[in-house]
C-alpha cells in the first residue's frame, strides 16, 4: 500500500490496532470461504437436477427415437470431453 496517496493519506498505521486488523482479515477470509462453500453446494444441486431432468426426459423418448437420442447424448459427451481435454493441455 502507498500510504501517502489518497485515500490512504488519512490512514496512519501507527494508530491502528494490528490485532484488530488481523481479526478482521480472518473474518473476511471465513466469510469468503463460506460464500465459496454455498456457491459450490448450489452447483452440486444444479448438477443433480440436470441428471434428474435427463432421466425424466429419457423416459418420455419413444422407442423409435431412443437410438437417435442416445447418439445425440454420446456426441455431446464427446464434445464436452474434448473441451475438457483442451483446457487441461491434452490430458483427461
Amino acid at each position: 500500500m502507498i500510504y501517502n496517496q489518497y485515500p490512504y493519506s488519512i490512514y496512519n498505521p501507527t494508530y491502528v490496532n494490528q490485532d484488530y486488523l488481523r481479526q478482521l482479515e480472518v473474518q473476511r477470509q471465513q466469510i469468503e470461504a463460506q460464500h465459496k462453500h454455498w456457491e459450490q453446494q448450489k452447483k452440486i444441486g444444479d448438477m443433480v437436477k440436470a441428471i434428474s431432468d435427463y432421466f425424466k426426459a429419457a423416459r418420455d423418448i419413444e422407442p423409435e427415437y431412443q437410438q437417435a437420442a442416445m447418439n445425440a447424448c454420446l456426441a455431446e459427451i464427446a464434445v464436452q470431453a474434448a473441451i475438457d481435454q483442451q483446457r487441461n493441455g491434452g490430458h483427461y
